[in-house]
């Protein structure tokens, strides 16, 4: 019975203990709470005292990355100096995101606003610069404010919901009526149909040349492009008019631009026409003709050339380069084989280049005996022409001819006689071994002619006889021969000479001076008596 009140009592004063201790910890965690409570708001009051000191005393430089405080419906634009760090969201709704100058963004105003600064640094300090549009009526506005911070630019218009959109929509309005104005305004045709051929717009030139279906074009497959030409006659015209377009296609329309060829296709069909009037002339002639154009390509033959060379007529339509026209030469055997086949090439193009400059000109003696002249000349346009001409006939001639005028020299040289001919214009044209040795002349070697004044000083200075050869000179001038009479002029050395005249075709004159031995009176008379 005791230990049962002993116990009671025990668990009485244990429990009364732990209240104690639940109420003491209560009153210790109410004020930790309220301790915390209080450092909590003391922060936040220091916090936003501080951050109401930084934006209140902070420097420009230290805000640009901020967000431009926006005013209503205005699109907003903060520069530093002249360098666009931030903008309105859908200010700039063609270019987003983009960092732009001022001298951009001044040529998208521009348009719109006049008297726009060229640079913001022509701005006054904390002045606030109003522009008015252009256009009456427009109730848009532009200000520009520049601070110690930067510069800001406000545009403004009222009634409307985005000042940027509707600044952008008014561009693109006006650059495509611009765009619009220069193509009325365009000298030559250009219209737009839709891939079936339906005209859905036209410029006033298209309208003025063409009637509503003389501009029937076929259109190219979408995203292609391509050239036609066609012709349209007018009333005031006799010839038709050429037009050249130049169309291109899309999934739903095609965009065609015409340009008046007609003095193109006027010159083509006359240098058509002229090509082959001279093929026609060409034709006839017996020289061979060969041009090879500015890509050194056979543009031109004439029917001699194949007669001439023997290149087959296929070979050479098919427009062969110059190295291969002159292989080709030269396989048939049609031009001097060269010494070393290693430098032919190098003398081909020597050929070419002289060609080019006008300066070739050979005379090739084939092994067949026959001799081409060759002439290379250039033409226009970087051209160039060769001209093979078969000289034999004339080469042959000038062999026998030279042969003649050797064996002539040959006869007159073997005569005792010096023998000299006077031309018509009395200048010495030639004379045989015998008068060089007696007058001690060469008319061969001197770069003068001999006149008749040279050669009778010549023969006064080998036979003097002041007053015959004054005689002879007159008879020379005067054409007065005395009919083949001769005069004797003495000499110290028992010879004398008989100077004779004979008048020959064209108004020559030859002269012969004959030696003749004087024989002695004594021994004549004795010669005569015996």
């Amino acid at each position: 019975m005791i230990f049962t009140m002993l116990n009671l009592s025990l668990t009485h004063n244990a429990q009364c203990l732990n209240q104690e201790k639940y109420k003491r910890d209560s009153r210790m965690a109410v004020i930790s709470l309220m301790l915390w409570l209080g450092l909590a708001a003391t922060a936040g009051a220091v916090s936003f005292a501080v951050l109401w000191a930084i934006g209140r005393w902070a420097p420009g430089p230290q805000r640009n990355h901020a967000t431009p405080p926006i005013g209503g419906n205005d699109a907003v634009f903060l520069f530093q100096d002249d360098q666009l760090f931030d903008h309105q969201s859908g200010a700039l709704p063609d270019v987003p995101n983009v960092t732009q100058s001022w001298t951009d963004l001044r040529a998208w105003l521009e348009p719109r606003f006049a008297d726009l600064p060229q640079t913001l640094a022509d701005l006054v300090e904390d002045q606030a610069l109003s522009l008015k549009p252009c256009e009456d009526g427009d109730t848009a506005e532009l200000r520009l404010l520049c601070t110690q911070h930067g510069t800001r630019v406000t545009l403004s218009d009222p009634p409307h919901s985005c000042a940027g959109e509707r600044h952008q929509m008014l561009a693109q309005r006006a650059r495509l009526l611009r765009e619009t104005e220069l193509l009325q305004a365009a000298p030559y045709p250009i219209w737009k149909t839709s891939p079936q051929g339906a005209v859905l717009w036209q410029n006033a030139a298209c309208a003025a040349a063409f009637e509503s279906d003389a501009h029937e074009v076929t259109a190219p497959a979408p995203g292609e492009s391509s050239t036609s030409r066609f012709s349209i006659k007018t009333n005031g015209t006799r010839r038709p008019i050429w037009y050249e377009v130049h169309s291109k296609a899309d999934e739903t329309e095609v965009l065609h631009h015409a340009t008046d060829v007609t003095k193109i296709v006027t010159a083509e069909a006359m240098q058509k026409d002229f090509l082959q009037t001279l093929t026609k002339t060409f034709s006839y002639l017996t020289i061979g003709l060969a041009v090879f154009d500015r890509n050194r390509k056979l543009a031109l033959f004439n029917p001699a050339l194949v007669d001439l060379t023997s290149l087959p007529a296929h070979f050479l339509s098919a427009q062969p380069d110059l190295m291969a026209f002159f292989d080709n030469l030269r396989n048939r055997c049609v031009m001097p084989e060269p010494r070393s086949y290693a430098s032919w090439r190098t003398q081909i193009n020597e050929v070419i280049e002289s060609a080019e400059g006008g300066l070739y000109q050979e005379t090739w003696s084939l092994p067949n005996d026959v001799t081409y002249r060759v002439t290379g000349r250039p033409h226009p346009d970087g051209a160039v022409a060769f001209l093979f001409e078969d000289i034999t006939a004339e080469v042959m001639l000038a062999r026998r001819f030279r042969t003649q005028l050797d064996l002539r020299q040959s006869s007159l040289d073997c005569l005792p006689d010096a023998v000299m001919v006077i031309g018509a214009d009395n200048v010495l044209a030639f004379c045989n071994a015998a008068a060089t040795r007696l007058l001690r002349i060469d008319p061969d070697i001197c770069f003068a002619d001999m006149t008749v004044a040279d050669l009778i000083s010549a023969c006064a200075a080998a036979l003097p006889a002041p007053a015959i050869w004054r005689d002879v000179e007159a008879s020379l001038r005067t054409r007065d021969h005395g009919g083949g009479a001769y005069k004797t002029i003495p000499s110290n050395q028992g010879h004398s000479h008989h100077c004779q005249l004979e008048p020959l075709p064209g108004g020559a004159c030859m002269m012969t001076l004959r030696a003749q031995t004087i024989v002695p009176q004594k021994a004549a008379v004795a010669a005569i008596a015996g």
